[in-house]
């Protein structure tokens, strides 16, 4: 059996995008919601909202988690919303979460991210026989 079932990638993306926004709120606190500010957490830029959509992302992945069903369909979901923002991003429709154009590092981050939710998500309900996706 493999160690990268979808609902294994869904966990292990519930933890990282909740702590994402938990330690984005450490940084940005709850001020300039929608500002376009110079704070970040390493290297990626930050503020509230962008916080918010971390958190909402760890939820989702989080409750998709229950099925590897249920936790396939959120691995193909949420990583083509994440393609999704690397595209607005890149084009510069993404300044209200604080990132502002293609040089910007979240951008890249949500490209791989991304491509790799959706691999994953194609890749192991493909491996999975069918009595092993409940």
């Amino acid at each position: 059996m493999s160690l990268i079932t979808n609902r294994n990638f869904a966990i292990a993306s519930a933890v990282i995008y909740l702590s994402a926004g938990v330690l984005g709120f450490l940084v940005t606190g709850f001020d300039d919601f929608l500002g376009n500010t110079d704070e970040k957490l390493i290297i990626l830029g930050l503020n509230p909202a962008h916080n918010v959509v971390h958190l909402v992302l760890g939820t989702a992945w989080l409750a998709a988690a229950t099925s590897e069903r249920s936790a396939r369909v959120a691995n193909v979901a949420i990583g083509a919303g994440l393609l999704a923002a690397f595209v607005l991003g890149v084009l510069g429709g993404a300044q209200f979460l604080n990132i502002d154009g293609a040089a910007e590092p979240d951008n890249y981050l949500h490209l791989i991210y991304g491509a790799l939710s959706v691999f994953v998500g194609a890749r192991a309900a493909a491996t999975i026989s069918p009595s092993r996706t409940a």
